[in-house]
Parts: C-alpha cells; structure tokens; sequence
C-alpha cells in the first residue's frame, strides 16, 4: 500500500503506454483492413443504416459502410449485403457512432418526473448516471421500480449525502461514529445489491466535508466487494486542489476501489499553474497500478461562475485543453435540469456538440474519433459495461447519426436551454427515438447497472 509521501514521491511509475492500454481496455473487434478481406454476407437483421462513414468509439479511423440491428442489438457493422425487403434509413454519409455515455449528471429526479429528455437526445446522449457528487435517492431500488418510464438508459450511483441521512437522519452535523458508519456501509451494501453503480461523494459540501479519509476507505471497501467504483467531487476544487486530488487517490489505494475523479479542474487564477501537477497526479496515480479516470466538460466557467458580470471564467482554456487531450480524461457534463426543462448551464443542453463542434472542428484539440471515443467506450469501461459504448455486433443498438460540419451548441449563459444542433438521428436499444428534431419514442430506455 503506498502512502502519500510514497506516491508523491513517484513510486510504481510505468510506461504511459501501460496507462493507455488500461484507459482504452475492452473488446476493440477487426480491424478495418480485416473486415474488408471478410466474404461479404447478409446478417438476420431487422433494419439497415447505410451510406455512412462509422466511428465505432474505439479511438481508430473511421470508415464507410453499413450497420444492421435486429431487435436490441447491432447484427453487423462494415460492408454485407442487404438482406432484400429489409427496411433501409439512408444516412445521407453523414457520420454514425456509438450513442454518447454521460457518467456525470445531476438528473435523477428530473429523469424521475418522466418530462422530455429533449435536451439530451439532441446531443446524441443516450445513457446518463446520475447520484453524482454525493447526492442520489434514498432507495435506489425503488426508484426504479416505480420510475414512471425511462427514455433513456439511466444508471445511480449510492450518494454519501444520503448514506448518512439513512444512518443519522437530517441534519447530521459532525463526524460519524462506528455504529453510524456500520449503518451507512450496510445501507451502502443494499444499494449496491440494488444496482447501484458505486459510491459519490462531494466533499466541498456540507454535511459531506465532515467525512474523513478513513471513513469513505471503510465505504469504498463494501463498494469494492460490489465491483462498483468511488465518483468523487474531491474536498477542494481550488486553494487545496493538490492535497485534495492526493487523498482521492490514497483513498483508492488503501481500499484497492477504481476512482472516477469528477470535473477536473484548478479552479480561479491563482490555481491554474497548478493544473499540470493534477495531470502529473493523476497519470502516476495511473503508472503505480490504481484504475484512475477523471472526466471534464467543455466550459471555461462552472455553476458557480453564472450569474457573475461580467461572467467569470474560473478554469483557463489552455487547462481545459490540456484535459481534453489526456489520455486519462474523457467527457462528462456535470448537467442539471429542472422542471419544464430549465437549466443554469448551458452544458444541459450543449455539452457534447460543443466537443464535437468546437473542440474537434474548429479549434481541433483532438480528432473526430478519439472525441468519439471520450463519450463512447471510455465511460463503458469505467463501468465496465460489456454491450455498450462501440459500434460492434452484439452490442446495444444505440447508435447517433450527426453531420459532423453542422453540429454545434447553441445553449449560452444567459439563455442556457436552448437545443444543439447537427444530430440528425438517434436509436436507443434499437429503438428509433429523435429524428430532426423531434423525439420519437419516450420508453426505449434501459436501467444501467455494474457489468452489464
């Protein structure tokens, strides 16, 4: 076990290839080239998408061809033959990808309140996690026993807030003892077994800062015996953004749990200098062996930051970029909605076309399919989904189809709900549910657990 001192000190550093190969882990399937040598056949399928260039969401180049699904599941990717009769959708060459993986999001009871999932379809997102930075229902079970109906596939993560309402009731100031915390890890197992997909906390938050490193050690082992992973919205964003990313990692370490650091950054000014000894932290994290993975959105001003005027750009462009290009950060939203569909941030209703449009396109931080595979097959291996997150036979037919010249946000601090633009087409579970505009289809969602 390292201690901090040891880490700090660069203990256990491996190649940065060893990093990427436990990053990008997980079925990758033929190579292009051999795909094309394959004797074309023609699958049992139900329908066809044809006249596409694919990203299949594994990192490499795209290609031209066809996806077939039959039922839930995709029946082919690549060059066959059309079955004849089949129903075909022309995809007019636009481009074809994995449907989008939000592991961050702050939904649950707007997706609980069964109102339109408008603003996420539009950006091509067909899975979310909610429970996020230490906040989720008290009965992850029953939440999805009694959801109304699920548009889209929706997995929770356990939220420290709540283990210790369940422990210690409402207005639980101070530390715990061990017969609460006994209580919350207890509490935390039947959530687990409930499906919940690990444990969150948001240590900047009262009631949650009074949590110690020894206490969310004990919970991250009963997330462990689950296989689940510890999201964390670490102590401090700013100031302390170092000692705070440090316990996270020791945290991980001691209870040997996967960490998903949450929204990256150094906050404010002062701080940004800072933000290349995170990357450092996290990448020799990585090399000493533990399962480590940040996620970031594509704003240079947080929550915190709207309603400041002028607007207040707490996290600098050149960090972002840094994290956007790292081989250990993906894409997540950090999004919140609320009744009729408002917003606060844009990045409700833009975060992933703002990747895709801005990033990719325009300012050309990191390629199409390396962006694809941020919001695909990244965030499935974090869960460590085994049908989800690439274009691939026998996986989930959630398939996007956007004009890659034309995808934008349109969403802006002062009128943040507002759609995206460029995603043409969406299937989740094989079910055709956005097209132009227009949802389709309000039910094809599934509940997402560990491993599945």
């Amino acid at each position: 076990m390292l201690t901090r001192r040891q880490f700090l000190l660069g203990l256990g550093a491996a190649a940065v290839s060893t990093i990427l190969s436990l990053t990008l882990g997980g079925p990758k399937g033929l190579t292009q080239d051999e795909k094309n040598k394959q004797k074309p056949f023609s699958p049992d399928c139900d329908w066809v998408i044809d006249n596409i260039t694919i990203i299949d969401g594994t990192g490499g180049p795209s290609f031209r061809g066809k996806v077939a699904v039959k039922g839930t599941v995709i029946a082919a990717a690549g060059d066959f033959l059309t079955p004849a009769g089949i129903r075909t959708y022309d995809g007019r060459g636009l481009v074809l990808a994995p449907g989008f993986i939000d592991i961050h999001t702050h939904t649950e009871n707007y997706v609980y309140s069964g109102e339109s999932m408008a603003a996420f379809l539009s950006q091509g997102v067909t899975t979310q996690v909610g429970g996020n930075c230490g906040t989720s229902p008290l009965d992850i079970g029953g939440y999805f026993k009694t959801i109304p109906r699920l548009a889209i596939n929706y997995g929770l993560l356990a939220g420290y807030a709540a283990l210790r309402e369940a422990a210690m009731g409402r207005g639980n100031a101070g530390k715990t003892n061990p017969a609460q915390l006994k209580l919350m890890q207890e509490h935390l197992s039947r959530e687990l077994q409930a499906g919940a997909l690990g444990l969150s906390v948001g240590l900047e938050y009262s009631p949650q800062h009074f949590a110690t490193t020894q206490e969310l050690a004990a919970l991250c082992e009963v997330v462990k015996e689950y296989g689940g992973f510890y999201a964390t919205h670490i102590r401090s964003e700013y100031n302390n953004v170092l000692p705070a990313l440090e316990e996270a990692i020791e945290i991980g370490i001691r209870a040997k749990v996967p960490v998903q650091y949450s929204h990256i950054k150094a906050g404010y000014k002062d701080n940004w200098p800072k933000f290349p000894k995170v990357l450092g932290m996290l990448q020799e994290a990585a090399s000493s062996g533990l399962d480590i993975t940040a996620d970031v959105y594509p704003y240079t001003f947080s929550s915190m930051d709207i309603g400041t005027n002028p607007l207040r750009h707490s996290i600098s462009e050149e960090n972002l970029e840094a994290a956007l290009a790292h081989p250990l950060v993906f894409i997540g939203s950090d999004s919140g909605i609320y009744r009729g569909g408002r917003a606060n941030h844009p990045r409700a209703y833009g975060n992933y076309p703002r990747v895709l449009g801005l990033m990719v396109r325009e300012k050309k931080v990191i390629p199409l399919e390396k962006a694809i595979a941020k919001m695909t097959h990244e965030p499935a291996r974090r869960m460590k989904l085994k049908s989800r997150g690439l274009i691939e036979p026998g996986f989930k037919a959630d398939l996007v189809l956007f004009d890659p010249l034309q995808i934008a946000d349109r969403a802006t601090p002062d009128n943040p709900a507002v759609l995206s633009q460029g995603i043409r087409e969406v299937w989740i579970n094989g079910g055709h549910v956005w097209s132009d505009g227009e949802v389709l289809d309000d039910t094809r969602g599934e509940m997402i657990t560990y491993n599945t």
